[in-house]
């Protein structure tokens, strides 16, 4: 049985392993330099990959984050402007806007009005009605854009002050190069507005020129661009925000008309 597991070695195989005998087993420096150079391309190209990809999620973040932002500031304005609340006395019963300088910096467009969004919760003790004010506030801080500055929205709830007491005022979208007010008055778009109080005027060129009858617009429309933010040759695509102006003085003896010509009864 023994005899069937003897193993026998190949003739010449003693002579072929007794040439190696007394050399080191190992790799050669050429082999290793070979090896090295061969990982550290391979490292080379995994570390290029991994740089692009966190560039593209970051990139992906910001935009995301710029998306947000921009929805954010459409949906604050369009919610202001759907909640628009406008008295027909002396208290709450102010719209002003327009396109040319109506900022801290006299700069960019304007836009003031009453809302009744001032409650963020039913707990709050504080009115619904506040007096709301939008503007550009240029603060050159963003070297790519100098010529930008942030949207600001400004709160103001207690209408009661002699003296404003402004209560909120928050950035909602940063790098506005241009925001544009405009005032459809039922046949042209106007570039400015002005309604307040019983014996306020308009300053549309087809409002009543009586200096009695206020005339209230049909619809508002808001226009913003935003600069080419760093990194970016083109600017993002326009925001537009077209909302129709459905508040309608509810006390009696007011003399406000919507538009040019329509009437409001009361």
């Amino acid at each position: 049985m023994d005899s069937l597991f003897t193993w026998q070695l190949a003739p010449g195989f003693a002579e072929d392993t007794s040439r190696f005998a007394g050399k080191p087993a190992g790799f050669t420096l050429i082999e290793m330099m070979l090896a090295s150079i061969a990982a550290a391309l391979i490292l080379v190209a995994i570390y290029g990959l991994f740089h692009r990809a966190i560039k593209m999620r970051d990139s992906a973040t910001e935009r995301i984050r710029e998306s947000r932002l921009r929805a954010r500031a459409v949906n604050v304005i369009g919610n202001d402007l759907r909640n628009a609340f406008i008295s027909g006395g002396i208290l709450a019963a102010s719209l002003e806007g327009g396109s040319q300088a109506g900022g801290n910096d006299g700069s960019g467009g304007y836009l003031r009005f009453t809302t009744t969004t001032g409650k963020d919760t039913p707990d709050e003790t504080y009115g619904d009605v506040e007096m709301v004010e939008y503007y550009i506030e240029k603060d050159g801080t963003d070297a790519a854009s100098p010529n930008a500055g942030a949207l600001v929205r400004v709160v103001t709830r207690d209408l009661l002050d002699t003296v404003p007491n402004v209560t909120h005022e928050e950035r909602i979208l940063s790098g506005v190069s241009s925001f544009q007010v405009s005032f459809y008055d039922g046949a042209n778009w106007q570039g400015n507005w002005v309604v307040g109080g019983t014996n306020s005027t308009t300053t549309a060129e087809t409002a009543s020129t009586s200096g009695t009858t206020p005339a209230l617009p049909d619809a508002i429309r808001i226009d913003i661009q935003q600069a080419a933010s760093a990194g970016r040759d083109q600017p993002p695509p326009p925001l537009e925000i077209v909302e129709p102006w459905t508040a309608i003085p509810f006390l009696s003896g007011t003399n406000f008309t919507s538009g040019a010509s329509s009437s409001i009864s009361q």
